[in-house]
């Protein structure tokens, strides 16, 4: 009854409605195709017609304009806000799906100065990534949004701005594995996908824009429900894209992590949370220091009830108050002396509480579990990451950790609340570990200690949490993971004895050396270890050593529990207590067999190396002579002939020689790819690298200069010879029949030809009158050898 007086009819609005869209048709909008589907907006009167976007769509010009009536933008809408008259009404992604994408494992965003980077028109939070940690945007190669992904696979350029929800899905589908940066990792925590109108439409449709509010989340909670009728849905009626339900899939479930619809309200707006995101952008000098959000964040307003409604209530209440102030005045009085004392206990508690966290190195914490956010959070923050207290609380515990590691937190709590209500009380502790961002960017690793803090029904509401730094303990642990396995093997036995001899404590290599190990009940006492091979001397002089407070050191031969004698180092030091009497005695044993055995092993290991690097050498110059080869032909390349002609010509100057340089071109070679394909093609340029091998000289040097050109320095070689070795290897190639497909052809070739020095001097010019003279070959009906003319102009080769 009282339900259905707070309901207020609902009214056909002016229709239709036009919604812009930020980007084309997919799960990202799925919430919008839902509320149209199910009837959302047609129970409220509303006609809704969806226009796609793309990446250089103004959505904020369009709604501004009147073009569209409600729009999709980012939380640069803010940024929007201080020229445009616009009002956000209900953030749907609580997290920003903006990221930073690159394929090479780049480690650290500053390598990107001066990279060429794609990013689109909604890019703005990544601008103030990249300008927290040093990166203005002139410092950039900044190119239009084109087709991101294909031009990151080809190397195009070196990042590009993205979704987490989209590009990530097609760059692992081709087998990349993309690296993302986020802003949020970096203390940029914005809101993603938020749903804006104009003041305008507020002012002069209020209804409008709460009804259309309403259904639209009403639509988001329906497709996050049952993600795979949306995905159906848009597969349907949406798909303009041609995208398959395995991609709506996985944006469905990166979405719903962004949207947190099991953890805060879908469409929950945080003024403080603005006001948080303003104090971002303005730290980054993209807005004023002092900015108003006064008519920016939609307020719905109170909701109307009816008078008689009101009364009814109040009377209620009035009844149920007189009630319980009777009964509670018979408890208050029992109570009263018992409260005085309480209070003066939890104040004195209080303050102990406060001095603890506020005083403790490590960072104290109380999460509320229903809305992901701190109730409380020591000064030590502070000192810890940069951030005051006050900022912290101001986001989700997301913003205080990297993406992964908000992603383990969460689901570690979630495993522990599961275990507690599987009647496990272990799962109300966990300990782990997570990175941090620091403020003015990096991050810090920290150790978190959780306890889970149950309500009245039973249900986890509350995280108590310690983290600690652990900065330094993870990079001696880096340093002790590499060294691990060789601190394993040549570990050294550690045993602490009373002042008799007898055993207190061993560690496992002590058992792994000798065999013995510490038995409850059972006394063990060092002499169980020698093997005979030292005198009565030997001992007493060890003892009196020891005894006298002074470090023994030397070697000695002892024996294993299965009889096995080995040899050892050891060092025994006296312990005193406070009176300087001694009574402990502690023994680091090494054992010398092993390390003996490590030292045959390396130089084994060494014997192995020089015959590696041996192989490296031989490996390296077969390497080397591949680098001048042409792969194809197995020809010198035009890398070695830069070289090699500069050599020839400064030898031909000093002996006062000539030397002949010969451009070799197939004649119709273009004919032969396209009519019988590149493999036949391939197959007549190394029947002409043979003919040019089996008729030049060895000294001669012959190379592919490229594409079907050859090019072949005669040293010591006047115009005269030149023209008659030219001359004959024309001659025999046209003569042979070459395999085309199933046929043999007749192939010829064209040949220029220049002399040093009576044509050119340099090399470059020398090169240049030889192509040149292939040219008018060419010119001249192809198949002859033509000599430079230095008089007549070069022109481009035909083919």
């Amino acid at each position: 009854m009282l339900a259905s007086l707070l309901v207020t009819p609902l009214q056909a609005h002016e229709s239709p409605v036009t919604l812009q869209l930020k980007w084309r048709h997919q799960f990202q909008f799925a919430g919008y195709y839902m509320a149209e589907h199910l009837g959302f907006y047609r129970e409220r009167g509303i006609e809704v017609r969806f226009r796609e976007g793309g990446p250089e769509t103004d959505v904020v010009t369009a709604v501004v304009s009147g073009e569209a009536d409600f729009g999709v933008a980012a939380s640069d809408l803010l940024l929007a806000a201080q020229y445009a008259p616009v009002v956000a009404l209900a953030p749907i992604f609580q997290h920003s799906p903006y990221v930073l994408l690159t394929l090479d494992g780049t480690a650290d965003l500053a390598t990107l100065a001066g990279e060429p980077v794609m990013l689109d028109r909604g890019a703005a939070e990544i601008r103030a990534l990249l300008l927290k940690i040093g990166i203005p945007s002139e410092a950039l190669t900044i190119r239009g949004y084109q087709d991101g992904v294909a031009a990151l696979l080809a190397g195009d350029v070196a990042a590009i701005a993205a979704y987490s929800t989209t590009e990530p899905y097609w760059l692992r589908r081709a087998g990349a594995a993309p690296r993302m940066f986020s802003a949020r990792d970096h203390g940029i925590d914005l809101y993603g996908d938020m749903l804006f109108t104009s003041k305008a439409l507020l002012r002069d449709h209020p209804d409008l824009v709460r009804d259309f509010v309403a259904a639209s989340l009403a639509g988001w909670k329906a497709a996050l429900r049952d993600p795979e009728q949306a995905i159906a849905l848009i597969l349907a009626d949406y798909n303009t894209q041609g995208l398959d339900a395995a991609f709506y899939r996985f944006e469905a479930a990166e979405t719903r992590r962004l949207i947190q619809p099991g953890v805060i309200e879908i469409g929950h707006v945080n003024p403080g949370r603005w006001r948080h995101i303003a104090e971002v952008y303005a730290g980054l000098g993209m807005l004023p220091e002092t900015v108003s959000l006064d008519g920016f964040v939609y307020d719905p307003g109170p909701v109307d009830i009816a008078p008689r409604v009101v009364l009814a209530l109040i009377a209620a209440l009035l009844g149920l108050l007189s009630w319980r102030v009777h009964s509670l005045n018979q408890r208050l009085r029992r109570e009263i002396v018992q409260r005085e004392s309480d209070h003066r206990r939890l104040a004195e508690s209080e303050a102990l509480h406060r001095l603890l966290t506020e005083n403790s190195g490590d960072v104290i914490w109380m999460l509320d579990i229903d809305r992901w956010r701190f109730d409380y959070v020591s000064p030590s923050v502070q000192r810890l990451r940069g951030f005051s207290p006050e900022e912290v609380m101001a986001g989700t515990i997301d913003a205080s950790l990297t993406t992964e590691s908000a992603a383990r937190l969460r689901q570690q709590l979630l495993e522990g609340a599961m275990r507690v209500a599987a009647g496990d009380q272990e799962g109300l502790f966990a300990l782990t570990e997570i990175e941090q961002p620091r403020k003015g960017g990096g991050t810090v690793q920290t150790e978190v200690v959780t306890s889970l803090l149950i309500d009245g029904s039973g249900r986890p509401s509350k995280v108590l949490g310690i983290t600690r730094d652990i900065t330094a303990r993870k990079a001696l642990e880096a340093k002790l993971r590499i060294r691990a396995a060789a601190i394993e093997a040549a570990a050294d036995a550690i045993i602490i004895t009373d002042a008799e001899g007898y055993l207190l404590y061993a560690n496992p290599a002590f058992t792994r050396q000798t065999g013995y190990r510490l038995e409850s009940g059972r006394r063990l006492h060092s002499r169980v270890l020698k093997s005979g091979r030292h005198d009565s001397h030997f001992y007493a002089e060890m003892w009196q050593t020891i005894l006298a407070g002074r470090v023994w050191r030397g070697e000695l031969i002892n024996r294993r529990r299965d009889g096995e004698l080995y040899e050892e180092e050891m060092t025994i030091s006296p312990v005193a207590n406070e009176r300087g009497e001694i009574e402990r005695f502690i023994a680091i044993k090494r054992d010398i067999s092993v390390q003996r055995a490590m030292e045959r092993a390396l130089r084994t290991a060494n014997q192995r190396l020089r015959e590696n690097l041996d192989e490296i050498s031989e490996l390296q110059q077969e390497l080397a002579e591949q680098a001048v080869r042409d792969p194809l032909t197995g020809l010198y390349n035009r890398r070695h002939l830069d070289d090699a002609l500069a050599r020839e010509l400064a030898r031909m100057r000093r002996e006062a020689s000539t030397l002949v340089v010969l451009m070799v071109d197939i004649d119709h070679f273009k004919r032969i790819n396209d009519g019988w394909g590149h493999p036949v093609g391939d197959g007549v340029l190394r029947s002409l690298a043979a003919t040019l091998r089996d008729h030049f000289r060895e000294f001669d040097l012959i190379c592919r200069y490229g594409g079907e050109e050859f090019l072949v320095v005669l040293p010591g070689t006047d115009l005269e010879q030149g023209l008659a070795r030219a001359e004959s290897v024309r001659r025999y190639f046209a003569a042979q029949r070459i395999a085309l497909g199933e046929q043999r052809e007749q192939i010829t070739i064209s040949i220029g030809l220049a002399v040093f020095p009576l044509h050119a001097t340099e090399q470059a010019a020398l090169i240049a009158q030889a192509d040149a003279a292939l040219y008018r070959a060419k010119r001249a009906g192809r198949d002859r050898v033509m000599v430079a003319d230095p008089e007549v102009e070069p022109e481009g080769l035909a083919g």
